[in-house]
């Protein structure tokens, strides 16, 4: 506790009084926060300058609540407000023993001025003569810091009038009480870089190790969850090696086994508070009921960057009746924030470090959390192969009991796709000998493919393979090895996906998988073609579509046969690719299959073109775009509009071909799709070229500048082709 105690013989009046610690000497990112502290403290405002209003600060164990409560007091006098002085008290609410309201009482009285010979000698007569103390005087500032329960606050408040200001600092809600509550999280990026170079340069002003070392700086602040506590530990650490680059400690803390251990500095802070962050989070555990700490336990097992509330009845094994209030409770003290809509809450980074690692160091919960894990796996794997059918648009193939819509399916698979990535990544134990979370790996393919998060599909699907071949699954390692050569396909990593789609016949072969082996030759002629090998692919896409006849993949055969009209097409065979991609169009509608409807229809379109029967092409197109539309297949959009430029070039309609090429680019460069972007951009040159010559250039290029202008790419104005030839 903290106070300057006057006699009250000192003068005639109340004396004004300042009981404050020092304002933080590094502070940095509250902007927002301290304007609406600020704001509640106005004694022009919140009811009028006679009431008393109480504000309550809550966060997270080290996230500068204190500091921003002192800032604001601080700013708050220099204002001038507050007449009648500012009193603060440390409750220390989450030592082992902390300081009851009536020892905080006894010293806010001695600062008030009563000496201890005229202190009343009960505690309800210490309240009253505190009350009195404050009536007499003009409008006073109470802070009470760190306070964990509300009867360390109620004595404590001022009575009625005077216009006094009372501000409290807990690391939990205080939604019994009467009071405005302000939460406060994490610093922002920028904020945390500061808040780490101003540390720095307070201690040394030439220490330029920030500037110098930006994206080690960027990794140690996300190290630190952006946590002022633990930023200003990793700013000590860096003053006591100075000699040493910042990289160093973001390797040391990467790691550490324990992070939340590894963030503690030697001495203590500004206001005397250890520099250490494993005992802070270790009180507010302790501090939690059994089922409670049960609850936070299996929630830090949640994968991603939120926690559903799917999710959490899985790992809980809770209904929602019952786990709803424990996850407001949990929230209550700040170990979980709330998102809007009820269904999401985030938990702090080090926070979910420290769940994982309390699980791991208590052997008594071992098997909870295993089997919260298992269940976890288990939920997420039927949703997402419900989700996949969906993506793929096999109305057949949909779980009654899974998502009603595509929309639903992609919404749901766009909030979890974080969460899935990781969990594709859990070494959990073994079902039959298969790792759980292969399934996921592997069922996550036609998502990503519809995203373009190939460098996402590459890593899950290599991360897939190893997990196969640690238990010496031929089966698993023939399908992660098929999935991750379709990844490095659509990276245009050819030559390696080859090499990888090879090892994979190999290994489907071995497993007898007949359908394997139709699937990897499939993308084996995808990439021959490619390469270039049209003839090669014609032989592949052959072999995968007798295959999936045999065992009788109808939807299968179609589809790799539409791959081989391609191939036809590529080799110079127009009229046999048409053929295919007629009949296949037909299973297709027939089979109510829109992604295969849409894949034959502009194969088609393509056929047409190469047969140069443009306007059928043109219509075989415009159909594509419907249908893409229906799916949202936005770069399946662009395809087809840049295709429908060449058909009206050919056609001899340039403007409406340069209105095409320039649709498709935009979204290419939304995708940052470069080669599509390229193949773009090949298209609006032709077509400029030739609108030079029919003397129309220069509207075209208006019309090119304005589309450019419209879709926000004006940087790319000065890469427009010369129209000269």
């Amino acid at each position: 506790m903290t106070g300057k105690s006057e006699s009250p013989r000192a003068a005639p009046s109340p004396t004004a009084l300042s009981a404050l610690p020092a304002a933080p000497a590094v502070f940095t990112g509250r902007e927002d926060e301290v304007a609406e502290l600020l704001s509640a403290l106005d004694p022009g405002v919140g009811g009028g300058s006679e009431s008393v209003v109480i504000s309550a600060v809550s966060g997270l164990g080290g996230v500068g609540k204190t500091a921003l409560a002192l800032c604001v007091a601080h700013a708050a006098r220099g204002r001038g407000w507050f007449s009648g002085g500012a009193l603060f008290v440390d409750l220390r609410g989450y030592d082992d023993v902390p300081v009851t309201a009536d020892q905080a009482v006894l010293a806010l009285l001695r600062a008030l001025g009563v000496g201890d010979a005229d202190l009343p000698p009960t505690a309800d007569e210490q309240y009253a003569r505190y009350r009195g103390e404050l009536s007499s005087r003009e409008p006073v500032l109470i802070l009470l810091d760190n306070a964990s329960d509300p009867a360390q606050i109620v004595p404590l408040l001022p009575g009625e009038g005077g216009g006094h200001r009372v501000l409290v600092t807990s690391r939990e809600v205080q939604d019994s009480l009467p009071v405005r509550q302000f939460r406060v999280d994490g610093l922002s990026p920028d904020a945390s870089r500061d808040l780490i170079e101003r540390s720095l340069r307070l201690s040394d002003p030439g220490d330029r190790r920030v500037a110098d070392e930006p994206e080690a700086v960027r990794q140690l602040a996300e190290l630190c969850g952006h946590l002022p506590l633990a930023l200003l530990i990793v700013s000590a650490l860096l003053r006591r090696r100075r000699q040493r680059p910042v990289s160093t400690l973001v390797v040391e803390l990467r790691a550490a086994e324990d992070r939340v251990r590894a963030l503690r500095a030697k001495g203590v802070d500004q206001y005397g508070k250890e520099l250490s962050l494993r005992p802070v989070f270790d009180v507010m555990y302790a501090r939690l009921e059994p089922e409670l700490a049960r609850v936070f336990r299996l929630l830090g097992q949640a994968p991603g960057d939120s926690i559903w509330v799917g999710a959490a009845i899985s790992l809980t094994s809770l209904e929602p009746e019952c786990l709803e209030p424990l996850l407001d409770e949990l929230a209550a003290v700040s170990l979980l924030t709330a998102l809007p809509g009820g269904e999401r809450w985030v938990m702090h980074d080090l926070v979910r470090v420290y769940a994982r690692l309390v699980a791991v160091e208590d052997p008594g919960v071992h098997e909870e959390v295993a089997e919260a894990r298992r269940r976890l796996l288990e939920f997420y794997g039927h949703l997402l192969i419900s989700a996949k059918a969906h993506v793929e648009e096999i109305p057949e193939e949909v779980r009654p009991d899974g998502f009603n819509t595509r929309e639903l399916a992609l919404k749901w698979l766009d909030s979890e796709c974080t969460g899935l990535l990781e969990i594709a990544h859990w070494p959990d134990r073994k079902d039959n000998g298969r790792p759980g979370s292969l399934s996921i790996a592997l069922n996550l393919d036609s998502y990503l493919i519809f995203r373009r998060a190939f460098d996402d599909w590459a890593t899950v699907t290599k991360a897939a393979y190893e997990a196969a071949r640690r238990v010496h699954d031929p089966w698993a390692e023939a399908k992660a090895s098929s999935a991750h050569g379709g990844a490095l396909l659509h990276l245009r990593r050819f030559e390696e996906a080859e090499t990888v789609q090879r090892r994979a016949l190999r290994l489907s072969e071995e497993s007898c998988d007949a359908e394997g082996q139709a699937m990897v030759w499939d993308h084996i002629g995808l990439t021959l073609r490619q390469l270039g090998r049209y003839d090669d692919a014609i032989d592949a896409h052959t072999r995968s579509a007798r295959i999936a006849a045999e065992i009788g993949l109808v939807r299968q055969t179609s589809r790799v046969r539409m791959n081989l009209g391609a191939a036809l097409a590529e080799a110079g065979r127009a009229e046999e690719a048409h053929d295919v991609f007629e009949e296949a169009l037909a299973i297709h509608v027939e089979l109510g299959d829109k992604k295969g409807e849409t894949t034959a229809r502009n194969g088609l379109g393509v056929t047409l073109l190469r047969l140069g029967r443009h306007e059928e092409a043109v219509a075989a197109f415009v159909h594509v775009l419907g249908l893409c539309a229906e799916s949202g297949d936005w770069h399946y959009r662009a395809n087809t509009w840049n295709n429908l430029g060449w058909t009206w070039h050919k056609l001899g309609l340039h403007d409406e071909a340069l209105g095409a090429h320039i649709r498709a680019l935009n979204w290419y460069l939304s995708f940052r799709d470069w080669h599509g972007e390229a193949l773009a951009r090949a298209g609006i040159r032709i077509v400029l070229l030739q609108l030079d010559r029919t003397e129309k250039t220069r509207s075209a290029t208006r019309q090119a500048l304005d589309l450019y202008r419209e879709s926000g790419h004006e940087q790319y104005i000065v890469k427009l082709p010369n129209t000269h030839p």
